[in-house]
């Protein structure tokens, strides 16, 4: 069992086919009644298809590697509400079983999230103090937190050890809090004369232009979409209006991280924290050199084994350099996924002197 994985581990073509074999013949029977009426027997077949067979199918054979039974327990709830959507009510006679079932699994799972939750409580201050050792080591939030969540929270249990990816999860929470409620009379830091350089990737390029336009078509569609709910359900037009605000938080906090964590680079190595999309640390003696890039920006979007430390306005620019690295290294992606990497491509404000720095940092390594 495994609580991380990353979205390379999901095989996105046999999802879609699991759910295109199961949903369809159940949409068609259960809605469409193209068989002709329906009774409680098929209604518990459907029931069945829909919270059993279909979350154990996706369970395991949805994903290259094994993931936590907590993704099972997400699949089984929401296929009992679309078990309780598909199932007309001339037919779900045997649904309360399925329902009550559920209620006891999901409470369950909110008893051990309890307990999980008691237990940072109570190394809470550990944590914080960690936070802070790391922060001199790591400079930025997410990947000074994650750390720090690393150190707090080892256990000689493995399994135990699984739960820090939702402590990663939470810590995107908090990154996107802070960064767009509380952090806008902040300046990105500075690196110390002599203890490492410090290069910003956002100033030089129009991603500002796209920042603004996107946060203008948000607030737009928060409206929009509130007033056409609204005409249907006011309580569903609040929860959807609340994700959309929550969404807009994220796109604001991006901007606002990409803006105070620039890249540094000391005598370890390179860190990074790309907004709150990617962060991670690659030591000098993981990387074989920096070279000018010639691969266009189409060949770039297309490496699975990269990142991109460039911003682009409207039109994606080329990104003028390519680190390579000697071997594939592990960064972590939103909410604590993980990515392995064989090079980055970089395009920084001060892109000569970034080039000529890592050039330097390489060649005393």
């Amino acid at each position: 069992m495994t609580a991380s994985f990353s979205f390379e581990s999901i095989a996105w073509k046999r999802i879609v086919l699991f759910l295109f074999l199961i949903l369809l013949p159940n949409y068609l029977v259960m809605q469409v009644q193209l068989v002709g009426p329906v009774d409680d027997m098929v209604g518990l077949c459907t029931a069945l298809d829909l919270v059993i067979i279909l979350p154990l199918v996706l369970y395991f054979f949805g994903f290259k590697k094994r993931v936590s039974w907590l993704v099972l327990c997400a699949f089984i709830f929401w296929g009992l509400l679309l078990a309780n959507w598909m199932i007309p009510s001339e037919a779900d006679a045997y649904l309360s079983y399925f329902t009550q079932s559920v209620i006891v699994l999901e409470a369950g799972v909110i008893l051990i999230e309890l307990m999980l939750f008691i237990m940072v409580v109570k190394k809470f201050p550990l944590l914080l103090a960690d936070y802070r050792k790391e922060k001199d080591v790591h400079y930025h939030f997410l990947l000074s937190f994650s750390a720090a969540i690393q150190r707090t929270f080892s256990f000689k249990n493995e399994r135990l050890n699984k739960f820090q990816f939702a402590l990663r999860i939470l810590a995107t929470d908090i990154a996107a809090v802070y960064y767009s409620l509380f952090s806008w009379r902040k300046t990105h830091p500075a690196m110390e004369h002599g203890k490492g350089h410090s290069f910003t990737f956002h100033k030089d390029g129009g991603y500002l232009g796209v920042f603004i336009m996107l946060v203008h078509a948000m607030l737009l569609e928060i409206i929009a979409v509130h007033i056409m709910v609204a005409q249907y359900s006011h309580t569903a037009a609040w929860l959807v209006t609340g994700l959309d605000i929550y969404a807009l938080l994220f796109i604001i906090a991006d901007y606002q991280a990409i803006r105070l964590s620039p890249v540094m680079l000391d005598s370890k190595g390179i860190h990074f924290q790309k907004g709150i999309r990617q962060y991670g640390f690659v030591s000098w003696e993981k990387v074989s050199g920096i070279n000018e890039n010639e691969k266009s920006v189409k060949e770039v979007s297309q490496d699975r084994k990269s990142i991109s430390l460039a911003l682009h306005g409207l039109e994606k620019e080329p990104i003028p350099y390519v680190i390579q690295l000697t071997e594939p290294v592990q960064i972590r992606q939103i909410f604590g996924f993980k990515k392995t990497i064989e090079s980055l491509y970089v395009k920084m404000d001060e892109g000569r002197k970034f080039y000529g720095t890592v050039g330097s940092y390489i060649k005393k390594d």
